[in-house]
């Protein structure tokens, strides 16, 4: 993407080492700009897109989706492992911008859905990685 214009991003979600990971393949790249996170609630720098990691929706990770789009500012990306269909509605329901499957999503993935999100519209349809808009459940692995 090297016509693509420079992206804020911010990093969310409650697992330090994935939130890690994530900056560290974005951290290089020539079109996102990244905004550290002082503190996990407040008055904290919002960037254009922000990345939320959560494993499952569950009652904190929805809450925290929430928050992050309120207002309309910021969009959303989710990297999530797990997503019933009743969820993914919750989520679109919330303005969620993309979604991605956190055992598909790659750095070029999450970079290309970062860049998706910062040009959509609030009213655009939520991006979804193929592979979740044809299985709304996530099957087990094992």
């Amino acid at each position: 993407m090297p016509d693509a214009p420079r992206v804020t991003v911010t990093v969310h979600g409650p697992d330090p080492l994935s939130r890690a990971g994530v900056v560290r393949h974005l951290r290089h790249e020539p079109t996102v700009e990244l905004i550290d996170r002082p503190r996990p609630f407040g008055d904290e720098p919002r960037g254009t897109v922000a990345v939320m990691l959560a494993e499952r929706l569950d009652a904190r990770a929805g809450a925290e989706l929430r928050r992050l789009v309120r207002g309309g500012e910021q969009r959303v990306v989710l990297v999530t492992g797990e997503l019933r269909e009743t969820e993914l509605m919750a989520v679109v329901e919330y303005g969620v911008r993309a979604v991605l499957w956190q055992h598909r999503a790659t750095p070029r993935r999450l970079l290309r859905a970062v860049h998706r999100a910062a040009r959509a519209a609030r009213t655009d349809p939520c991006g979804v990685d193929r592979r979740l808009s044809e299985h709304f459940v996530q099957q087990p692995r094992g």
